[in-house]
């Protein structure tokens, strides 16, 4: 049964590669292959997350009272990574960002918060330079557009504020750790964002630059987090 499930997701993605489809075929399609992803979590871990995890294992890492296991924890991962979703042209682009931080503290507690925290800024400081240098591109690319230097400057300044507005409620796939000769705590965790919800909430927060220059930044947002990550 599993291998059946692999081989539907594996053909459903080729196709989507292969063929243009509309915005509702997509969309059905994505569907369903959202929900083989979903029943593969239920399966055993991938030849991939076992082998992942063994190194893993092998360098000291652990997992937490309570947490699922190394290999599961990856599975994850990898499910979540491969999930798709319509960009703003009908086409398939991977749904979810994820981030990786490894930070050392005298807990694990306050290491997991401050991994968390690190994979955050760090997300937010790559798409603040894909969006400044997006935004820079249009202007020196187009003569007519209705972005101007002032614009660029003045978006430019309140891109990071923008942008960690926007970034909350991120999802951890990957939390594990290690102790340290010094008895303390190195915890890494992996986090992922919607895009989809992403856009939506870049947008909200940029609503009085995109009344002002209409569509132009709209599109930006889209371009940025299908092309980009």
């Amino acid at each position: 049964m599993k291998k059946m499930m692999i081989l539907l997701a594996a053909a459903m993605m080729s196709a989507t590669a292969t063929f243009a489809q509309s915005a509702i075929e997509l969309a059905k399609q994505q569907q369903e292959l959202n929900s083989i992803n979903r029943k593969l979590l239920t399966q055993k871990p991938t030849k991939d997350a076992r082998k992942q995890a063994k190194e893993l294992k092998k360098e000291g890492w652990l997992v937490p009272a309570g947490e699922k296991n190394i290999e599961q924890q990856l599975t994850e991962s990898q499910l979540y990574g491969t999930e798709l979703m319509a960009d703003e042209n009908g086409a398939p682009t991977k749904r979810y960002i994820q981030q990786t931080s490894i930070t050392t503290s005298g807990t694990f507690n306050a290491g997991y918060a401050a991994a968390r925290a690190n994979a955050q800024v760090e997300l937010a400081a790559l798409l603040k330079t894909e969006i400044v240098t997006a935004m820079q591109a249009k202007i020196d690319n187009s003569q007519s557009s209705t972005i101007n230097a002032v614009t660029v400057d003045k978006f430019n300044q309140r891109t990071k504020a923008i942008v960690d507005q926007a970034l909350t409620n991120a999802v951890p796939f990957l939390r594990i750790y290690r102790r340290l000769r010094n008895n303390t705590f190195e915890v890494q965790v992996r986090i992922a964002f919607d895009k989809k919800e992403l856009a939506a909430r870049l947008k909200r927060n940029m609503q009085k630059e995109l009344e002002e220059e209409g569509d132009e930044l709209n599109n930006l947002v889209d371009e940025i987090l299908s092309k980009k990550f």
